[in-house]
């Protein structure tokens, strides 16, 4: 009968690589991204969309003058939206003050909302969607 075994083993940390990070070790959420649980870019755009007041006070005036700079032939880039979008960013955590969201507005995530709308809005003025004329 073998009580004790005093072979020695190799403890390598995970089965199957042997490679630890040490914030595996202690659960560092340093380097992940943290899973809101929705789409924030949908969410955004959502609630600059349908958020009474902001519409009112900020995409309104912005659509009306992207509307005229179409009328004109001008060309608009997509970060003509930028300034609104980080403002709205801004609005949005102020009145959902969600765990986990980031100080300021991501590049990248700003970029692709600017683009997103600048692809839905250019299709809203070519149907005439904010002609005010009667």
């Amino acid at each position: 009968m073998k009580i004790l075994d005093l072979d020695g083993k190799l403890v390598i940390g995970h089965v199957g690589h042997g490679n630890m990070n040490i914030n595996e070790l202690f659960g560092s959420d340093k380097d992940k991204k943290r899973d809101l649980g929705y789409d924030l870019k949908d969410d955004l755009i959502f609630y600059m969309q349908n958020d009474p007041a902001f519409y009112r006070k900020a995409y309104f005036p912005t659509m009306l003058k992207f509307d005229k700079y179409c009328k004109e032939g001008k060309q608009v880039s997509p970060r003509g939206f930028e300034k609104m979008v980080k403002y709205a960013y801004e609005c949005y955590q102020n009145k959902f003050p969600v765990e986990g969201l980031e100080k300021d507005l991501a590049v990248e995530m700003c970029k692709e909302i600017c683009e997103t709308l600048h692809e839905q809005e250019t299709k809203n003025c070519e149907n005439g969607f904010y002609d005010l004329e009667d």
